[in-house]
């Protein structure tokens, strides 16, 4: 079975962020600032042993970090 990764991507909703898996439309949370969705998403990962995806703004991807 594949793990699903996170990933840390923009919203469009006030120029939040928003955690959500890969595979999945629904948001997992939000976030008023990147670093709160990021450290979130860091404790999420490790907990769930899998890959975690920062996206920049523009929606590259900018680090990626591996729980597994």
């Amino acid at each position: 079975m594949t793990k699903l990764s996170n990933h840390v991507v923009p919203s469009a909703e006030k120029n939040g962020w928003t955690i959500k898996k890969s595979g999945i439309t629904n948001t997992i949370s939000s976030f008023g600032s990147k670093e709160e969705a990021t450290k979130y998403a860091k404790e999420l990962s490790k907990s769930e042993k899998t890959e975690l995806y920062i996206h920049k703004r523009n929606g590259i991807v900018q680090t990626k970090y591996s729980y597994i």
